[in-house]
């Protein structure tokens, strides 16, 4: 096996530090850093979804970071980079300073250029993947971050849900990775399980807890919500290795330690989305005996 090439890390270092202040800058001067997060999270969801078909399914293109000594988690781990940090981060940025299309569009051209610079690197390969997608697609996606924005700001029932989803999703998604890298979880078909079928099948999980998971923390972040979602999520694993579609290395503890902290974590999502909401019935009287006492006085 190839020892790692250490300079191949070194454009993804830079780019790291370049985009983490363009979000750091956004959140320093933002007034509502709540609904900014919200956005940076439903931003990275959308670009994990688009990766999972170029990437995963159709195979566009290959990173080659050199961080990971598995070709195809370094693949993995470099799009995470770029679509979970890179252009997200950017488009966070742009609009929070509510650039307008010439801004989009020379974003458009930056990354184009820095594409064409990784390739020149060899860090980045083409397969059937083009530049000019990137041209086309980075304003494009700048100006969707615009829109989800403007209705963030209204309240928009199915942005909110479609938010929390992708916060829920862009979390299990990292989980999983984690998982896999480290050799605790392993999806696939048949008594061999390859890496490929691997991350085409567990998209798919990550998508069903996520939507269970949105649907569960909709009206409450309350107990009953938290345990519907735990008894889910083991439904759910124990359907998949009965069918021998996953082999897992977890202790019991460690399995129950991760899923109900995430579970949590979830709900906590929920709260930032929706606010916090009356968890009691105690809680509905008291409120309505104040508006009573107030309308008195």
């Amino acid at each position: 096996m190839r020892k790692p090439k250490k300079q191949n890390k070194i454009p993804f270092i830079i780019m790291l530090f370049i985009h983490s202040s363009l979000l750091g800058y956004s959140f320093y001067k933002s007034k509502n850093k709540k609904q900014l997060f919200t956005l940076l999270m439903a931003d990275i969801g959308f670009a994990y979804l688009l990766e999972y078909v170029v990437l995963n399914v159709f195979h566009a293109y290959t990173y080659k970071p050199r961080v990971m000594k598995k070709n195809f988690f370094d693949n993995v781990f470099g799009a995470i980079l770029s679509q979970g940090i890179f252009v997200p981060f950017t488009a966070v940025f742009s609009t929070f300073l509510k650039i307008g299309w010439v801004g989009k569009l020379l974003g458009g051209v930056y990354f184009s250029l820095v594409e064409l610079l990784f390739l020149g690197l060899k860090v980045y390969k083409h397969n059937w993947w083009r530049t000019i997608y990137t041209f086309i697609l980075i304003p494009l996606y700048f100006k969707i971050s615009d829109w989800w924005n403007i209705l963030l700001d209204k309240r928009n029932p199915l942005v909110r849900f479609i938010s929390l989803f992708n916060m829920i999703l862009v979390t299990e998604a990292n989980l999983l990775f984690l998982f896999a890298s480290t050799r605790k979880v392993r999806f696939g078909a048949g008594k061999f399980h390859s890496w490929k079928e691997h991350f085409i099948i567990v998209p798919l999980y990550a998508i069903s807890v996520s939507i269970f998971s949105t649907v569960s923390f909709l009206k409450q972040n309350n107990w009953s919500a938290k345990l519907s979602v735990l008894l889910m999520t083991i439904g759910l694993d124990q359907i998949f290795k009965k069918r021998k579609v996953v082999k897992e290395k977890f202790h019991a503890a460690d399995y129950f330690t991760v899923r109900i902290l995430a579970i949590f974590l979830y709900g906590k999502f929920s709260d930032l989305v929706y606010g916090v909401r009356k968890t009691s019935e105690m809680e509905d009287i008291q409120d309505k005996m104040l508006k009573i006492n107030q309308k008195q006085t």
